[in-house]
């Protein structure tokens, strides 16, 4: 049996920090309370994405990977990271600002957690005024430094306060201290792993009146004491056509932007390629016989196999194609 683009259900997350945005984005009746996340591809234990459509519809993606892992996910892939998705795909909504955290590189979070680390970047679909991203230190600094502003909760005053606006995007390295501001809803792409070290989370707390958990010594030992360069990615998001937003060993992430029609051919690349719809109009994806409706805010999987892809749309179709390079 042949495949053909996949489309999941969607795994929500509710967060301390979530809001209204994806709800409304996304339609979901009744709403569900203080969303924060939207996993659309995810292979992690205890969240495995289900698949919606077409003859598959009720398995895992892990079970059809394990059918076809050549098929769908492509030399490329497998060659690097073995019979496995190798991505969490995501949307997010923050309508208060996330903890401050880092993220462990591969050989941190194999000894510890056996594990792949995080890597990963952002595309910014909205930013109310004014909203802003922590993303690094504002100087080089040193574990003692950044030990001593733990202790005396003066953490802010030594990293950097990124501006932002929508269309904006941004790669986040592991050791990288970040955070997500609030008033801002994005796309992240980023390894399959759900391994964060929250340093702070400003105090607050949940409806128990419970603080959440922080990892301050994981954090100090894996943090980035550089001064912050290279997180903001430079494209013209006004460009029709693609243009590369990231590559590297874990993915590579093309924004397209397209008016009518543009066409992917997945089995050229030797990957696996997942469509994000970051813009507002419906793209109708065909191949062979096969037809799919993507929706704004909603995601494909594009198999390996697959040879001539068309998008058709209105005008001012974008949506975020990720693959392995």
């Amino acid at each position: 049996m042949k495949l053909y683009p996949l489309q999941f259900k969607p795994i929500f997350k509710s967060k301390i920090w979530g809001g209204d945005q994806l709800n409304t984005l996304k339609k979901i009746n009744p709403p569900i309370n203080q969303l924060g996340e939207s996993w659309e591809i995810s292979v992690v234990p205890d969240d495995e994405s289900i698949i919606t459509n077409g003859n598959y519809k009720g398995q895992s993606l892990t079970e059809l990977i394990e059918q076809y892992p050549l098929q769908l996910l492509g030399a490329t892939s497998v060659n690097r990271f073995g019979n496995q998705f190798p991505l969490l795909i995501k949307y997010i909504d923050a309508a208060q600002d996330l903890s401050i955290q880092v993220h462990p590189d591969d050989s941190v979070a194999q000894k510890k957690h056996n594990s792949f680390g995080k890597t990963e970047m952002w595309y910014i679909m909205h930013a109310d005024d004014g909203a802003r991203l922590i993303m690094g230190f504002n100087e080089d600094c040193d574990k003692d430094a950044f030990a001593k502003a733990i202790q005396e909760k003066s953490l802010l005053d030594l990293l950097n306060k990124q501006q932002v606006k929508t269309g904006d995007a941004f790669f986040i390295k592991p050791g990288l201290i970040h955070a997500i501001g609030g008033g801002i809803t994005l796309a992240e792409i980023q390894q399959s792993s759900d391994i964060t070290y929250r340093v702070y989370d400003f105090d607050r707390k949940d409806d128990e009146g419970n603080t959440r958990e922080l990892h301050i010594q994981d954090t100090i030992d894996v943090a980035d004491y550089n001064k912050v360069k290279g997180h903001h990615i430079n494209y013209n998001p006004s460009k029709t056509g693609s243009q590369n937003l990231a590559t590297n060993r874990y993915f590579k992430t093309d924004y397209v932007s397209f008016d009518d029609h543009y066409q992917i051919n997945p089995a050229q690349l030797e990957s696996f390629v997942v469509l994000m719809n970051v813009g507002n109009t419906i793209i109708d994806i065909e191949v062979d016989d096969e037809n799919v409706t993507l929706k704004p805010v909603e995601t494909v999987l594009l198999p390996a196999s697959l040879v001539a892809v068309d998008l058709h749309s209105a005008t001012g179709a974008k949506v975020l194609q990720v693959s392995i390079s």
